[in-house]
């Protein structure tokens, strides 16, 4: 009988051990919890004595931050550009070889944005030869292709929630409503449709759906793109000079 009791005094201490073991752990981890709860607490009191703070670990708690839309991580970075009003001007007094980037390449300014015969001029007029290839200024879909009223032939791209690019009085539309275009793409070709008085594109940009001056894109091409949304109205001051 001896010899069989022992055995057996061996298995059950073999098979109790783990779990007294165990029970430890788990007690060490509750203890450390209940610590971590009554620091809370004691936090909870000293900041509602002080001010009038919810009882609410909400605001004690780290809880990691989700990361920043490309939106708010580029506003960050946007400081205050400056543009002259005059910027237009050096290209209005001869047709000549233009910006990179811009709706066409050759041509020259003939009318700014603001008001003009007491009607308010929504975009601003590029004088080039009928035929001229009018390009995208940015990536986006075309969301009009086809003759509207005083516009013409007319083309319309969205490039973000925020913006819009009208290209008017073409003698050609080269896109459909639908197709994505990229920038620098032949979208048009200059002509003189609607109500023009010659040749020229009517270049448009329109912020949530209201025309804002194409001088504060055009100034400042280099460091705002349509497709971030960022509003160019908050980030862009013309000034007199």
């Amino acid at each position: 009988m001896t010899l069989i009791r022992i055995p057996l005094i061996l298995i059950l201490i073999f098979l109790v051990t783990p779990h007294v073991a165990y029970s430890q752990t788990g007690q060490k981890q509750g203890t450390v919890q209940v610590a971590r709860l009554d620091s809370l607490d004691k936090q909870l009191i000293t900041r509602s004595q002080k001010s009038d703070f919810s009882l609410s670990w909400e605001h004690i708690i780290v809880v990691p931050k989700p990361k920043q839309s490309f939106k708010k991580r580029v506003n960050k970075k946007l400081k205050m550009t400056f543009v002259s009003k005059n910027l237009l001007q050096k290209y209005r007094s001869r047709k000549g070889a233009l910006p990179k980037g811009w709706p066409v390449r050759q041509g020259r300014v003939s009318s700014l944005f603001g008001k003009r015969w007491k009607r308010m001029h929504k975009g601003i007029d590029i004088a080039a030869k009928t035929g001229t290839s009018v390009f995208s200024v940015e990536d986006g879909v075309v969301i009009r292709s086809k003759y509207v009223g005083a516009y013409g032939l007319l083309v319309e791209i969205r490039h973000s929630k925020t913006y819009t690019t009208r290209y008017g009085h073409n003698s050609k539309l080269l896109v459909k409503v639908g197709q994505k275009v990229k920038r620098g793409q032949k979208i048009a070709r200059v002509g003189s449709t609607g109500r023009s008085t010659g040749p020229h594109v009517h270049f448009e940009i329109r912020q949530n759906n209201v025309p804002i001056n194409p001088i504060k894109y055009l100034g400042t091409m280099d460091k705002f793109r349509l497709s971030n949304n960022v509003k160019l109205s908050k980030y862009v001051k013309l000034t007199k000079k």
